[in-house]
C-alpha cells in the first residue's frame, strides 16, 4: 500500500550489537530512499514523489539513546533508543533489522529477549550477514529456513544451531523471517522485500537508483566451486608467506 492509502509510517528498528560491519548497515538506507523527502531531493517527477512511503528508522542498542556504537572503518553510529524505551517496545515496530556483528560475540540476554518479544509481537525480522547469530542465539529461527554468510553456514552455523534449516542462498524468506548472506546480500534481500511489499514504480525507481535487486536468491556457483575457491586462496596465501620467510 502506498503512502496515499496508508499515512502511518512504517516503523523500522535497527538492533545494533556492536561492533557492527558498516556495509551490513547500508541496506537500511534503501528504506529511507522510499520516502517522499528523498524522492523530492532527487528531483523526480511529482507522480513518483506522491507514491513515497513514510518511513521511521530508529537505531537501538543496549547502551541506550545518544550512545555511540562502534562500526568498522572507524565509524561511530549514534543510537536513538535503548532496549527498554517505550518507542521501541514490542508492538511498536513493523520491521526489526539486525546488521552483522562480530561472529564471536555472544549477545546479552537482554538483547536476545528483545528479539524474542518482537518476534512474538509479529515483527518482520531481517538479519544481514553475521546478524544471523543474534537471531539464532535468540532461538527464533528454530524450525525455520534461514541463511547467513556463506562460508559460515557450513563451517559454523549448521553445527552450532542444528534446529535451523540452513541453506546457502543470498537471502531466504520464511514467513516474516528474512535472512541474508554476506554483506551486500543484505541489499539484495531488502530490495526483494521492497518489491514484494510495494510493487510498482516507487520500488522499481529506488532499486534502479541504488542499482540493486538484479541478483537472484541463488548463488551463481555451487558449493563445491565455492569451497575450492577458498582452499585456493588459503593455499596462495600460505605459499606467499612461505616465500617471504626464505
Amino acid at each position: 500500500m502506498t503512502a496515499l492509502g496508508n499515512p502511518k509510517p512504517v516503523r523500522i528498528g535497527v538492533l545494533v550489537v556492536p561492533p557492527i560491519q558498516l556495509l551490513d548497515l547500508s541496506p537500511v538506507d534503501l528504506f529511507d530512499m522510499l520516502t517522499k523527502e528523498y524522492l523530492q531531493a532527487c528531483n523526480l517527477p511529482a507522480p513518483l514523489i506522491a507514491l513515497g512511503v513514510p518511513i521511521s528508522i530508529t537505531h537501538i542498542s543496549f547502551a541506550g539513546a545518544n550512545s555511540i556504537a562502534a562500526c568498522t572503518a572507524n565509524v561511530g553510529l549514534r543510537i536513538n533508543a535503548g532496549l527498554s524505551d517505550a518507542s521501541v517496545k514490542p508492538g511498536e515496530l513493523d520491521i526489526l533489522l539486525v546488521p552483522g556483528t562480530d561472529p564471536n560475540t555472544v549477545p546479552r540476554e537482554e538483547e536476545l529477549d528483545f528479539v524474542r518479544k518482537h518476534v512474538e509481537a509479529g515483527v518482520t525480522l531481517m538479519t544481514i550477514c553475521t546478524g544471523i547469530f543474534v537471531a539464532a542465539y535468540a532461538g527464533v529461527l528454530d524450525g525455520k529456513k534461514a541463511t547467513g554468510s556463506r562460508a559460515l553456514v557450513s563451517m559454523i552455523l549448521k553445527k552450532k544451531f542444528p534446529r535451523v534449516e540452513w541453506s546457502e542462498k543470498r537471502w531466504v524468506q520464511d514467513g516474516k523471517m528474512w535472512t541474508s548472506g554476506g554483506i551486500t546480500n543484505g541489499q539484495d534481500m531488502v530490495a526483494a522485500y521492497i518489491h514484494q511489499r510495494w510493487p510498482g514504480p516507487v520500488a522499481n525507481t529506488v532499486c534502479a537508483m541504488a542499482d540493486v535487486g538484479n541478483r537472484s536468491a541463488e548463488y551463481d556457483n555451487g558449493s563445491v566451486k565455492e569451497n575450492a575457491w577458498w582452499v585456493w586462496q588459503i593455499f596462495r596465501a600460505w605459499t606467499m608467506g612461505f616465500r617471504k620467510t626464505k
